[in-house]
């Protein structure tokens, strides 16, 4: 009889040990077959990033021109109150969500934001050598296991950084790496090259979360009220 007490007990404290375990590793997305990518597809938003110095934990590695420009910025003109494009990585750090859809032969990023959007080519093709310079730039990328390393240029110099007023030239090259960690969560880290602003490539790192949403309707119109109140602020400086 105490036997087959000791054995319940057993059976019962191996359940409870167990248990944990086989709920945790359900919770897990299962790892993906050999040569199988995981799917990025989904409503994602990140944290909000106005000043990616604070991201990155100290100064950005700023050339003299760099130092000019962010020391006589003035916020009024930030690109985003002309209800002008904000370019790919800012659109990712905003303060709204994005949809990912994926294929195999290419991912489109469908902001919110501006409803706006971006192509990320994925078979095998080359940067163009007469790709006009634009908000949004062109995109290549490539899968490494778990990751969306996505190759960026043919950016136009007109957006920002942030909303602090960090700039660049047409010479800004991004690469980003979207790695699926979790069913529910990206880590992106972006890395931004630029011998006329920059003395050094530099990167940051979020993570993105997936959202029970849907992406809505946005409209950046002629008739936006908000410039008159930071022309307003800068002029009782």
């Amino acid at each position: 009889m105490a036997g087959s007490m000791r054995n319940a007990r057993s059976a019962g404290l191996l359940f409870l040990v167990l248990t944990p375990a086989y709920n945790w590793a359900q919770s897990r997305p299962p790892a993906p077959a050999a040569g199988v990518t995981p799917s990025l597809d989904g409503v994602w938003q990140g944290p909000y990033v106005p000043d990616t110095k604070r991201a990155l934990g100290h100064d950005l590695p700023l050339t003299p021109l760099g130092k000019q420009k962010f020391a006589s910025v003035d916020t009024a003109t930030d690109p985003t109150s002309y209800c002008l494009p904000v370019g790919p990585a800012r659109a990712i750090q905003a303060p709204f969500p994005f949809q990912i859809v994926q294929s195999p032969t290419m991912v489109a990023i469908l902001f919110e934001y501006q409803r706006t959007f971006r192509i990320i080519y994925l078979d095998g093709r080359e940067h163009p050598t007469d790709w006009e310079p634009d908000w949004y730039g062109h995109s290549l990328g490539h899968w490494e296991g778990d990751t969306l390393v996505v190759d960026t240029v043919n950016l136009n110099d007109q957006s920002w950084v942030d909303t602090a007023g960090h700039q660049h030239s047409d010479k800004l090259h991004l690469t980003e790496r979207f790695q699926k960690i979790d069913k529910d969560v990206i880590k992106w880290t972006v890395t931004f090259e630029d011998p006329v602003y920059y003395t050094e490539p530099w990167s940051i790192s979020t993570n993105l979360k997936r959202q029970d949403t849907s992406i809505m309707s946005y409209a950046c119109e002629e008739n936006e009220k908000d410039r008159g109140h930071l022309d307003a602020a800068r002029k009782s400086k």
